[in-house]
């Protein structure tokens, strides 16, 4: 595989580490299936788009169900990427306009 594929692998299995077990991989295929366009090409539909991954029956459902019942918020993901983002000291802000 290419190496693009290996370091988005680790930057979101870094990113989605602080939530529970079970919930983390259900997180981990819905962002993976957000980068990938898969989201885009289902014209929204998250089921479809999870199953377009290759990912198997069970894996989709538990990601839907990650998704409607996981025990994760958005500030916890958050906090894992500025944590990221500060020590790897790679990403570097643009501005655009002033």
């Amino acid at each position: 595989m290419s190496p693009i594929v290996y370091r988005m692998h680790n930057v979101l299995s870094r990113i989605v580490q602080p939530v529970p077990v079970g919930t983390n991989l259900g997180l981990f295929h819905l962002l993976g299936m957000l980068l990938s366009g898969r989201l885009l090409l289902s014209r929204g539909a998250v089921i479809p788009g999870l199953a377009a991954l290759g990912l198997a029956e069970e894996a989709v459902r538990r990601a839907w169900a990650v998704l409607a019942y996981g025990k994760w918020q958005a500030a916890q993901l958050l906090e894992a990427w500025t944590h990221l983002v500060r020590e790897e000291q790679a990403f570097h802000a643009h501005q655009y306009g002033g």
